[in-house]
C-alpha cells in the first residue's frame, strides 16, 4: 500500500497542532516540558480557563475541540461564552453531545473564532456560562457554491458536498453560528464485496474553510458478501489532490482515515488537566512533575516519518495485544496521551492522535449493517466474535480474519480514542471507541458472560465473572468511557450505559460472600490467573483505576466497590502488625491460597505472609520481587482511593509507599514515562512548583 506524496502533506493535518509538534521536536533533548499556566475562571459566571497556542493562521480563524464539564457549570438553558483575560469577547458556538443527570453540559463540541496570534504566540481564553443566546447557523452556501470534494474510489466517483447537501437536510452533527458539520455515509460494494462504508465528516466553517474526515470502513457484518477488499482512490479537494492511496488488500472489520482540510492550521488549544480530574473526564495527573523532552522529541520524529502516514498501521501500536510487559500503550490512558494531557504539547497530541487513527487497522470494528448500528448482544445475544462463535447467530457470518497482523486479547487492549474525542471533538474518534466497547462485550466468551435472559444482574453482558482481572479493568474501562462520553441518544451509548451499570451493580452484589471467604485481607476481585494460589495485586490495581473512574463520574455501585477494594489496597501497606511485611504489598505475586484444589482463600495477612516465605516469593525487607511497575500501580490505586472517596488509610498507605524508595517511584521515572503519574489533589510530587493561574 502506499500514500502519495501529495497525500502525505494533506495527511499532516490531520494532526492538532502538526506544524507546532514539527518546530518544536527541534528542542534540545535536555530538559523537562510542564502544563502551561491557565488563565484565571474568576469572574462570576466563569466556568475553565484553557490555552490557545498560534499557528500563523490569520485572526478569526475558527478552531473546532472538545469539552467535558463538570455537572452544574453549564445548566440547561445557559448560553456558553467566551472571552479573552482582558475581558474581550469571543465568538463562540456550543453544540452539546451529553448532559449529567441534572441535565448540565457533560460533553460540548466547542467552535471558537480565535484572536490574532503569531506562530508560537499565545492567547488564554475562559469558557463561560454566561454567554448570549446563539445566533442563527452561518449560510454554508457560498462556500459549497465555490468549493468541491470529490472522492475517486476504484471506477467509482463521489460528490461528496453534493452527498452533504443531502445528508444536512436529514439532520446537522453540528450546527451554529461558527461551524457546520454533516456525514456522508454510504455502502460502498466492490467487486462482489459488500461490507466496505465509505464514512465522511464534511466541516464548513465560517472563515470560509472546509475540511473533510474521509474513512472507508470494510466493517459490514452479518451479511453475504463480506471479505478483505483492494482499490486505489483519491480525494480531490478544489480540484487538487488531496489524498491518494492504493490499498491492494484491507481486511473485513478494519477501517483506515485522515483528515485533510483547506487553509492552514488554526490555533491549538491547550486543556485544563485539572479541571478535567474534576469533571470525571480524566484521572488526576500530576501536572507539576513535567515530561522529559527527549519523550515528546522522540515521539516527534516517529510521526515524521513516511511509515506513520501508511495506511493501515500500527503506528508503533502491539500488534500481538497479549504482549506483556511494560509497554506504553496500557493503562488507564496511553503513555502519549498522559504526556499530552499533562503538558498540552503539541508534539504529544500529533503522536496520540495519530494512534487513535491507528485503531481502524484493528479487526474489532463489527458493524451491523442491517440496523445501522456498530453489533450488540441485544439483537445478537448469543453472538461470540472470535472465529471460534461459529455461525450466526452464535458467530458472524464472516469470521474474523487470522491473517490481519493482529491478535486481539481484552487483557492487553489500549485505550486510543477516548482522550482523543475528549479534546478534539472529532467524531471518527467517537466511532473508535463505540467500536471497541461494543467489541469488549461481543468478543467475550458467552458461557462467561452468561445467558441472556437469565435471571441475575448482569446475565448476558458480565465482563468480570471468570476471567482474568486485567481483562476485566479494560473492558470495564472501555465500556464505562463509552458510556460517560458517548452521545445521549446514540443507541450503541445506550446499550453500553445498561452493561456498565448491570456490571457494577453485579459486582456490588458479590461483596459480601467474597468478604466471606477472603477474611481480614478482603477486598480483592477474584479472577483467573496462570498460576493457581496466585494472586497479581498490580491487576487488583488495574480494577481499581476502572472502578475509580466509574465512581469519580457518579456511579455509586463503583464507589461501594471501590471502597470495599480498600482493606486491600492500603492494608497490605499497613499490615505489619499482623505480620505481613509492607514491601509485599507491591509484590509480583501474592500467595492467597496454600492449596489451590480446595479453591479457599486464606483469610488473614499472617497466612498469606507465610505462604509467600514458604514459596520464595517475599520481598521481606526490600524490593528484590517488586522489579517493573508495580509500585507505580499500587501508588495510583492508592491516590485514587483517597481522592475519590476519601480514605484516610488509603493516604496513610499512599505516604509510606511514596518514601519507601520501591522501584520506579522516582520523580525522574514519572517524567521518562507519565502514563501512571496519578497523585491525590493535595499530594503533587513537585509541591513547590504547583502552578496557580494567571
Amino acid at each position: 500500500m502506499r500514500l502519495t506524496r501529495r497525500g502525505l502533506a494533506a495527511a499532516a493535518l490531520l494532526l492538532p497542532g502538526a506544524a507546532c509538534a514539527q518546530a518544536r521536536g527541534a528542542g534540545g533533548a535536555a530538559g523537562l516540558v510542564t502544563a502551561p499556566t491557565m488563565p484565571c475562571a474568576d469572574r462570576p459566571g466563569d466556568i475553565v480557563g484553557l490555552l490557545l497556542e498560534g499557528t500563523g493562521a490569520p485572526g478569526a480563524s475558527i478552531l473546532g475541540f472538545g469539552q467535558a464539564f463538570r455537572p452544574g457549570d453549564l445548566p440547561r438553558g445557559a448560553a456558553l461564552g467566551a472571552r479573552l483575560a482582558d475581558g474581550t469577547p469571543l465568538r463562540v458556538q456550543a453544540d452539546i453531545k451529553t448532559r449529567h443527570a441534572d441535565g448540565s453540559a457533560r460533553i460540548v463540541l466547542v467552535a471558537l473564532a480565535a484572536p490574532p496570534l503569531t506562530e508560537g504566540g499565545t492567547a488564554g481564553v475562559v469558557l463561560t456560562r454566561d454567554g448570549a443566546p446563539p445566533g442563527p447557523a452561518f449560510d454554508a452556501a457560498p462556500i459549497l457554491a465555490r468549493r468541491s470534494a470529490i472522492l475517486h474510489l476504484a471506477d467509482q466517483r463521489f460528490d461528496l458536498l453534493a452527498a452533504l447537501r443531502h445528508g444536512l437536510a436529514q439532520g446537522a452533527w453540528r450546527r451554529g453560528p461558527l461551524w457546520l458539520e454533516g456525514r456522508v455515509e454510504q455502502p460502498v460494494p466492490l467487486r462482489g464485496v459488500t461490507s466496505l462504508r465509505l464514512v465522511a465528516d464534511v466541516a464548513l466553517r465560517a472563515d470560509g474553510e472546509m475540511r473533510v474526515d474521509l474513512w472507508l470502513r470494510n466493517d459490514g457484518a452479518m451479511q453475504p458478501g463480506g471479505g478483505a477488499v483492494g482499490y486505489a482512490m483519491r480525494l480531490l479537494i478544489d480540484g487538487r489532490e488531496a489524498l491518494a492511496a492504493e490499498i491492494p488488500r484491507q481486511h473485513q472489520y478494519t477501517g483506515w482515515g485522515r483528515l485533510v482540510a483547506t487553509g492552514g492550521p488554526p490555533p491549538f488549544p491547550r486543556h485544563d488537566a485539572a479541571y478535567l480530574a474534576e469533571a470525571g473526564a480524566t484521572p488526576r495527573y500530576d501536572l507539576t512533575t513535567g515530561v522529559q523532552a527527549r519523550l515528546l522529541n522522540q515521539l516527534a520524529a516517529r510521526t515524521a516519518t513516511p511509515a506513520w502516514a501508511a495506511p493501515l498501521g500500527a503506528r508503533h501500536l502491539a500488534q500481538q495485544m497479549g504482549q506483556s510487559g511494560g509497554r506504553p500503550d496500557i493503562g488507564p490512558m496511553t503513555q502519549s496521551q498522559a504526556a499530552w494531557l499533562q503538558t498540552g504539547d503539541p508534539r504529544a497530541a500529533a503522536y496520540a492522535m495519530g494512534q487513535a487513527e491507528a485503531a481502524g487497522s484493528i479487526p474489532w470494528h463489527v458493524w451491523d449493517t442491517a440496523e445501522g448500528r456498530w453489533l450488540d448482544t441485544q439483537r445478537w445475544p448469543r453472538l461470540w466474535t472470535d472465529p471460534r462463535g461459529g455461525t450466526p447467530p452464535r458467530g458472524l457470518a464472516q469470521p474474523i480474519p487470522g491473517d490481519t497482523g493482529w491478535t486481539l486479547a481484552p487483557s492487553h487492549q489500549p485505550d486510543l480514542n477516548t482522550l482523543p474525542w475528549l479534546l478534539t471533538g472529532r467524531r471518527a474518534c467517537l466511532d473508535e471507541l463505540l467500536a471497541q466497547s461494543a467489541w469488549c462485550v461481543a468478543g467475550r466468551w458467552p458461557l462467561r458472560r452468561g445467558e441472556a435472559g437469565r435471571p441475575g444482574l448482569a446475565e448476558g453482558v458480565n465482563l468480570v465473572r471468570g476471567n482474568q482481572v486485567r481483562s476485566a479493568a479494560w473492558l470495564m474501562r472501555q465500556v464505562g468511557n463509552a458510556a460517560w462520553a458517548g452521545p445521549d441518544g446514540n443507541p450503541t451509548v445506550a446499550w453500553l450505559r445498561q452493561v456498565e451499570a448491570a456490571n457494577w451493580a453485579w459486582l456490588r452484589q458479590q461483596i459480601p460472600a467474597w468478604t466471606r471467604a477472603q477474611g481480614e485481607a478482603h477486598g480483592w476481585i477474584p479472577g483467573e490467573y496462570g498460576e493457581p494460589g496466585m494472586l497479581p495485586p498490580w491487576q487488583q490495581d488495574y480494577f481499581a483505576s476502572s472502578a475509580a473512574a466509574a465512581a469519580r463520574r457518579g456511579q455509586a455501585d463503583a464507589r461501594a466497590v471501590l471502597g470495599w477494594m480498600e482493606n486491600f489496597l492500603a492494608g497490605r501497606f499497613l499490615a505489619a502488625a499482623e505480620g505481613f511485611p509492607p514491601h509485599d504489598g507491591a509484590a509480583y505475586l501474592l500467595a492467597v491460597n496454600a492449596d489451590p484444589e480446595a479453591r479457599a482463600p486464606l483469610r488473614s495477612w499472617s497466612a498469606i505472609a507465610a505462604a509467600m516465605r514458604e514459596k520464595g516469593i517475599s520481598n521481606g525487607e526490600g524490593w528484590r520481587r517488586s522489579q517493573g511497575d508495580y509500585a507505580q500501580l499500587a501508588l495510583q490505586s492508592l491516590a485514587a482511593l483517597s481522592d475519590v472517596t476519601g480514605s484516610v488509610e488509603a493516604r496513610r498507605a499512599y505516604g509510606w509507599l511514596v518514601e519507601a524508595g520501591a522501584p520506579y517511584t522516582a520523580i525522574a521515572d514519572y517524567q521518562r514515562n507519565p502514563a501512571f503519574n496519578i497523585t491525590p489533589r493535595d499530594r503533587p510530587r513537585r509541591p513547590g512548583l504547583r502552578r496557580g493561574c494567571r
